[in-house]
């Protein structure tokens, strides 16, 4: 594709010598027929030795290969890439080797391969794509133009939204950890409500969601999650958060609109955390977040308070020794 295709594609304007691209790459390996991007000022320098033949830049900066400028470089070498890899063509229809029962119902436009298995009264809507391995409980629904990656599995009567990407190993509605002491064992109590989910969600490889124990578990519509993500029963989150690898929230807990939860981040159970918060990396949240607060460390605080903390406690054995110093003084002076 001509670089000059690609600007008109992604809004941009083209500076410099017009050329063919076939692929995209880092500033440090990208070669002559190769594009990439310049988002960090920091790069700045790689960006001057770079071989690629072109480079998506925020400013139309002096640099030796041609340029497109656009307001934004991030998302627009991500719109680039879209042109330059388009996704991969599924062939709609039901393999002869998937089971899908005879009350299911699959849009005939949905791509249904190899050892799906679909249970009764299930829906498939219209441009879907199951790949081998998936499991479709009873009475679950997933709307148009979703993908299950291999090996998902979603369980009874959960509703999964329209343009959802679920990866690999992802199980949504097993039952939610609920149990009651009875005097001798744990009792279990049934866990009998589903999991919502809304549109445009992605979810990472080897997610968790509960089922709510009588209600919903309910993800909002754009939200992301990284790998390895726990979400407890009962538990709401809202539309446009983003939750990293490792992260993990406990039953009934609310989280707001537009939230950032770090990698290796908790949320105890019965916690509300408001629109626009952030909780930095292996923050642990014990109490209710106000909106907009930006939290640190275990238990989580907000985050000014949190590094002025670490500042203090890497200088603690110096302190000890000076505290150590001066009750000995002390203990002198009241001897005399």
């Amino acid at each position: 594709m001509l670089l000059s295709e690609i600007a008109r594609h992604i809004c941009g304007t083209l500076k410099g010598r017009d050329r063919d691209i076939t692929g995209a790459s880092t500033i440090e390996e990208a070669g002559p027929s190769d594009i990439t991007f310049l988002a960090n000022p920091k790069y700045r320098d790689k960006a001057g030795g770079s071989g690629a033949g072109g480079i998506i830049v925020g400013e139309d900066l002096d640099l030796p290969m041609s340029r497109i400028v656009t307001s934004n470089p991030y998302l627009c070498f991500a719109r680039a890439l879209d042109l330059l890899y388009p996704a991969k063509e599924h062939r709609p229809g039901i393999s002869d080797m998937a089971f899908v029962h005879p009350e299911a119902r699959v849009d005939s436009s949905a791509a249904i391969y190899p050892f799906v298995c679909i249970g009764e009264n299930a829906r498939i809507g219209k441009g879907c794509v199951i790949y081998p391995g998936c499991v479709i409980g009873d009475g679950a629904a997933i709307d148009e133009h979703t993908t299950l990656h291999p090996n998902v599995v979603i369980y009874e009567k959960c509703r999964i939204g329209k343009r959802c990407i679920i990866h690999s190993g992802v199980v949504i509605g097993s039952d939610g950890f609920g149990f009651v002491w009875d005097g001798e064992r744990h009792v279990k109590i049934p866990q009998k409500g589903i999991v919502i989910i809304g549109d445009d969600v992605e979810i990472g490889s080897n997610c968790t969601i509960d089922r709510a124990a009588l209600t919903i578990t309910r993800i909002g519509s754009d939200v992301k999650m990284d790998n390895l993500v726990q979400i407890g029963h009962n538990v709401v989150v809202g539309d446009h958060t983003i939750i990293v690898a490792q992260s993990g929230v406990a039953g009934s807990s609310r989280i707001g609109r537009s939230v950032t939860l770090a990698a290796q981040s908790g949320v105890a159970g019965h916690i509300t955390v408001g629109d626009g918060c952030t909780a930095a990396a292996r923050a642990g949240i014990a109490s209710d977040l106000p909106p907009g607060k930006v939290v640190s460390g275990f238990p989580a605080m907000d985050h000014m308070q949190w590094l002025r903390v670490q500042k203090a406690y890497k200088d603690l054995p110096r302190m000890l020794k000076r505290i150590r110093e001066l009750e000995r003084r002390l203990d002198s002076l009241e001897q005399d």
